[in-house]
């Protein structure tokens, strides 16, 4: 018996194939020789019969997780059997698809579930993949990025950035995703992650060319930033110094003696190289907005003021960035302020900042509104003129002096009162 293509409808709810299917024409007969069918176009049109080929490969995909969908949802039957769908997947659904493709059981599950995730969770992603507007790849980023959400919150974040999607690639996506979801629910990306490091171990194995393989799964990502800097820097040590070793091999050759206790280049003080995004209200704890570990990206925001506290005690950089999204400072946080910065909270603010007083500033103190010693970081939107005597009255019993916004301060007393002091026009 001659069996013929088939072809799925598409489901009017979805938009994705699910259910019916219908007999169409057979397959075509193709090439036995590939670049003899392509070697009459130029390297332009080259290019675009792959982009084609890549859209039909990803509708092919989506084909094929539909089909696997929907025959998980099928009752016991034959091939005279008529069309019928359960409400729930059939609990050996997978070993169906195992056998027939000849899977091993691990791949037919995560086959399953990408099919559960893209076609029935978020069928939006579902559908982009059949009409080939995304790859598998992406379509397993964004059910990835969004797996700590409820469904209707992740049928949301994929909505918006699905019209983006084409032109990112996975990483870019999987950036953009993370500190969406981080924005849209801060409390659940940081239950997600406390979770997910409890679960941190260490993965070591022999791989299939005699070498080995040795890393640590689900750690702390300041922690990861912080010795991976650690790794980096002696690796430069060490090739100033004239190891002949490339940098790829200086960094893997010292990951082992770090862990062995073996013989490590001096490099004295420890400078890193982390760098950290995040936004002036998160850096005060005023707000749960991600920040961003160059090289690593989003963050929740406990993550990113980790990462700057311990920045602190060293030669790290920061570049903080205000609500407006405008970069207010960059580099290493310091006690005192630089000359530049002094002379620009000078300027800015002219007098005390004291309820009418006008002691001038060149004639006052640079305070900071959050205290040095309680992670206060001496940036201008922490820092402010005070005469003296203010200087003393602001660090007296049962008073507070608060800066939401650079150069506006507000003053709360011992005595309850409170005074807003709004920048000089």
């Amino acid at each position: 018996m001659s069996v013929g293509h088939f072809r799925m409808d598409v489901c009017s709810r979805s938009g994705c194939p699910l259910r019916s299917w219908r007999r169409y024409r057979p397959a075509p007969t193709w090439p036995t020789s590939w670049p003899a069918s392509t070697g009459h176009l130029n390297g332009y049109e080259l290019v675009e019969v792959a982009k084609t080929t890549q859209r039909q490969v990803s509708h092919y995909q989506g084909e094929l997780l539909s089909t696997v969908w929907e025959s998980a949802h099928c009752p016991a039957g034959d091939q005279s059997s008529d069309p019928e769908r359960m409400e729930s997947t059939d609990q050996h659904a997978d070993d169906e698809i195992r056998f027939a493709l000849t899977l091993t059981r691990r791949t037919a599950e995560y086959l399953l579930g990408d099919a559960h995730a893209i076609i029935e969770r978020l069928p939006a992603v579902g559908a982009a993949l059949h009409t080939g507007t995304i790859d598998l790849p992406k379509a397993r980023v964004f059910t990835l990025e969004t797996v700590g959400l409820p469904d209707e919150t992740a049928r949301q974040v994929a909505d918006q950035l699905l019209p983006l999607a084409p032109e990112l690639t996975t990483g870019q996506l999987r950036a953009r995703l993370r500190r969406l979801v981080i924005t849209i629910d801060p409390d659940a990306a940081t239950r997600r992650q406390n979770a997910a490091v409890r679960k941190r171990y260490v993965h070591h194995g022999q791989d299939q060319d005699g070498t080995a393989s040795l890393s640590g799964c689900y750690l702390p990502p300041d922690k990861a930033a912080k010795a991976a800097a650690r790794i980096d820097e002696l690796a430069k040590a060490a090739k100033q110094a004239g190891d002949p070793r490339s940098m790829d091999e200086l960094r893997a050759d010292l990951f082992l003696d770090i862990l062995n206790g073996e013989n490590l280049p001096e490099v004295g003080h420890h400078r890193g190289g982390v760098e950290i995004a995040v936004s002036l209200t998160t850096l005060m704890g005023l707000s749960k907005e991600p920040g961003d570990l160059h090289g690593w990206g989003p963050v929740i925001a406990e993550v990113a003021r980790t990462t700057v506290e311990q920045q602190l005690k060293a030669t790290w950089k920061a570049s903080v960035y205000d609500d407006n999204g405008e970069l207010v400072h960059h580099g290493r946080l310091r006690r005192r302020p630089s000359t530049a910065d002094a002379a620009f909270v000078k300027t800015r603010d002219r007098t005390c900042r004291a309820p009418g007083c006008r002691t001038p500033a060149h004639h006052a103190d640079l305070d900071h509104t959050k205290a040095w010693e309680d992670d206060g970081h001496t940036i201008p939107a922490n820092l402010g003129v005070l005469c003296r005597h203010c200087h003393g009255y602001k660090h007296s019993d049962g008073v507070t002096l608060e800066q939401p916004h650079p150069g506006e301060f507000i003053w709360h007393t011992r005595l309850g009162h409170t005074y807003h002091i709004k920048p000089e026009p």
